[in-house]
């Protein structure tokens, strides 16, 4: 993978993560999420594990993606094939949300998260050459 854009790579991952403590925040939808969860805030407790592991497995995915995309890919065509996927892994989670009796509302947070993650990486991706 020597044509991959290694620092693109690593931002967008820190983007996709500064993204997702975004989503996930009052600001936005954490207060509907924690209703889909049946949880309250202060009931969250998040080891450093579950963050290393996200950004890990945020990295993994850009570089699937980068590799996907393959070197210099135009931006339209880079925005369209992230967003693609992450319509793909919203789609993915609908089928396991579906089996385990989580809501609409659950799938449309945490799907649209991951929708707009992969269409990040498409941006950066396509536009970092």
């Amino acid at each position: 993978m020597p044509e991959i854009n290694y620092f693109a790579v690593i931002v967008a991952a820190l983007l996709s993560f500064a993204i997702g403590g975004l989503w996930y925040s009052p600001l936005l939808f954490g207060k509907m999420w924690l209703e889909e969860i049946k949880l309250k805030a202060e009931e969250i407790k998040q080891k450093p594990s579950v963050f290393i592991l996200s950004f890990t497995f945020s990295v993994i995915a850009v570089f699937i993606v980068a590799d996907l995309l393959g070197p210099n890919p135009e931006l339209v065509n880079a925005l369209a094939i992230s967003g693609l996927i992450g319509v793909l892994v919203f789609l993915g989670l609908g089928i396991t949300y579906q089996f385990s009796n989580r809501t609409l509302r659950h799938l449309l947070i945490d799907g649209g998260y991951h929708i707009v993650q992969f269409t990040m990486f498409g941006l950066i991706l396509g536009s970092w050459h």
